[in-house]
């Protein structure tokens, strides 16, 4: 352990991210490190998918037992999926071009924290339903 220990929330990374994936990697650092190193690096001969799906179920247990944290962890890994087929698609995040390249980083994911936080701050099931509900599940749909 050393003084960087305590450094577990990069502002920078977690705002200017671009993607899902590169945000959730800012947050909480120190917890992102052991859930991958004990969690998600012990699903090795699962698909990307199922180990994240794995990851995001532990660390909605690590959380709590409210129906609305699992709502929101278990909903990153399908922003996760849709990311990765993205670039595959596009061929890098880097190397998007046109409209996509202008805009500043953070703002999707941003969009997608904002949204999937309902049910971390909710944690009831019916509210946290009832309000993606009320905007038609938008950012549940749009990565599909």
């Amino acid at each position: 352990w050393d003084f960087a220990a305590i450094r577990t929330c990069s502002p920078r990374d977690t705002e200017r991210a671009r993607g899902v994936g590169a945000g959730l990697r800012g947050w909480n650092r120190t917890v992102q490190w052991w859930l991958v190193r004990y969690v998600h690096a012990r699903a090795r001969g699962f698909s990307p998918a199922l180990r994240n799906a794995w990851t995001m179920l532990f660390s909605a247990f690590w959380h709590g037992l409210h129906p609305g944290i699992y709502l929101s962890f278990l909903s990153v890994p399908l922003w996760l999926a849709a990311e990765g087929a993205l670039g595959r698609l596009l061929g890098g995040v880097p190397k998007i071009r046109g409209a996509l390249s202008r805009v500043p980083p953070g703002i999707y994911t941003m969009r997608v924290f904002e949204y999937l936080s309902v049910g971390f701050i909710l944690q009831d099931l019916g509210a946290t339903l009832n309000y993606w509900g009320s905007i038609y599940f938008c950012l549940h749909l749009l990565p599909l």
